[in-house]
């Protein structure tokens, strides 16, 4: 029932994947958010944490102050990439351009070669998941422990409000049943998640290396849908402050958060609708505030098939494109590269804080 919506691609056609080492996604992961689990590892061993926090108290309440320059906008073919997996025939020096790109400016667009067969496929589970309302809310709140990580996993997901966790066989044992019964005939979206978890993981090395950005695991895949007249808000992935500033957000653990478009009905007469805004402030450190990212130049990204996009979680502010209508949809499947040390201490630290603030309010009932 879905064809009608996939039978145009205005630009250039894709080449089919030639080899796996000419692929990002087209040949073969995956993580809820912080499970931490170890088939997803990244680099096999944990290190410091090389994450810079603005010495500022972070301000992220988005206002109506208009954006600055733009730096990079599509055309009527699509988008502009900084790297095309199909014209790079040694992985190895693919993986050092995307890191070099990501070095200068927090951020990396890439054409990901992926078979156009496996994005329709995914594109029409995708569509079959909302229409059967499989979508939900992506935080469930149960208890004091899972209360304190939605305080801080709503930063990433504050426009999130209905997704679809990926989750493939091994890791599906907390899945609730409704989680169970929406995976089933997910194939496509499986192994674009794998894939995806594969090449994050591919560029840990590196990444540590030439940046001292560290991770050790891979969170499971996110599936959105941008759809009806919304506006969405600026943000950091990870927000966190000094680690010594009282009653600021702990680190969170994300580090590269990697997103893909698998929107195969996309045209340029439509906008760029659902996809995203990101502002290029100084990746070395985090920027302020949101008034002091939205005056960076604007790097935007349309939503259609085979663009992945990744970024500094906790160094670029990005935001949702305002879509609307809700005949169009517009899919993406994001996952999130983590540190497992920093993941463990920010419970810890939000433990503290919740135990601080029943003392606080006892001692005021007192």
């Amino acid at each position: 029932k879905q064809q009608s919506q996939t039978k145009h691609q205005p630009w250039p056609p894709r080449a089919r994947c030639g080899s796996a080492r000419r692929s990002a996604l087209g040949a073969r992961c995956g993580g809820p958010l912080g499970s931490g689990g170890s088939g997803s590892s990244a680099m096999g061993k944990e290190g410091k944490i090389r994450t810079k926090a603005s010495t500022e108290a972070m301000r992220w309440a988005d206002d109506d102050e208009g954006d600055g320059p733009l730096f990079r906008e599509p055309s009527s073919m699509g988008n502009e990439f900084d790297i095309r997996m199909k014209n790079e025939p040694d992985g190895v020096l693919a993986a050092k351009k995307i890191v070099d790109h990501i070095g200068k400016r927090g951020v990396c667009v890439c054409e990901a070669n992926a078979p156009e067969q496996l994005i329709e496929a995914a594109y029409f589970e995708a569509s079959e998941l909302w229409e059967d309302g499989a979508f939900a809310p992506p935080l469930r709140v149960h208890d004091d422990r899972s209360m304190l990580e939605a305080q801080l996993w709503g930063q990433a997901l504050k426009d999130e409000e209905k997704v679809v966790w990926i989750r493939d066989a091994t890791t599906a044992t907390g899945a609730t049943a409704q989680e169970s019964s929406s995976s089933k005939g997910m194939n496509a979206l499986k192994l674009l998640a794998k894939n995806m978890s594969d090449f994050a993981a591919g560029l840990g090395e590196l990444l540590q290396k030439e940046q001292g950005i560290e991770f050790d695991r891979i969170g499971h895949a996110m599936l959105s849908c941008y759809t009806g007249d919304r506006q969405y808000c600026l943000h950091l992935d990870n927000a966190h402050g000094e680690e010594d500033s009282p009653g600021s957000l702990p680190d969170n653990g994300m580090r590269l958060t990697c997103t893909y478009y698998f929107n195969p009905h996309w045209d340029p007469d439509d906008g760029n609708q659902g996809g995203l805004d990101l502002f290029l402030t100084d990746p070395k450190e985090s920027p302020a505030s949101a008034s002091s990212a939205k005056k960076s130049p604007k790097l935007r990204v349309a939503p259609h098939a085979d663009t992945l996009v990744m970024f500094l979680s906790d160094r670029m502010a990005h935001r949702v494109i305002p879509t609307r209508g809700k005949d169009s949809k517009w899919f993406a499947l994001t996952v999130w590269a983590l540190s497992g040390t920093a993941m463990n201490q920010m419970t810890r630290k939000m433990m503290a804080m919740r135990q601080q603030a029943s003392k606080a309010d006892s001692d005021s009932d007192d």
